[in-house]
């Protein structure tokens, strides 16, 4: 039985709402990570979380999240 109030579920819901093309596994580590780490003082999760996405973006020239 899955929890409609857990933050996951309601990311995966929203994905389906709105039709997005956007990988389970990409949302999950996204999720986790940034569950991982919300307490840290040491404030590089979005550095982590842009290598993350940037991963998994098509390559092209420049940067795609700046």
């Amino acid at each position: 039985m899955t929890n409609k109030s857990d933050p996951l579920v309601v990311l995966f819901d929203v994905k389906e709402q709105l039709g997005l093309n956007v990988d389970k596994e990409l949302i999950e580590a996204c999720y986790e990570l940034q569950k991982s780490h919300q307490y840290d003082k040491d404030r590089t999760t979005l550095k982590k979380m842009k290598a993350l996405v940037e991963a998994v973006l098509p390559k092209d020239d420049g940067d795609k999240l700046s």
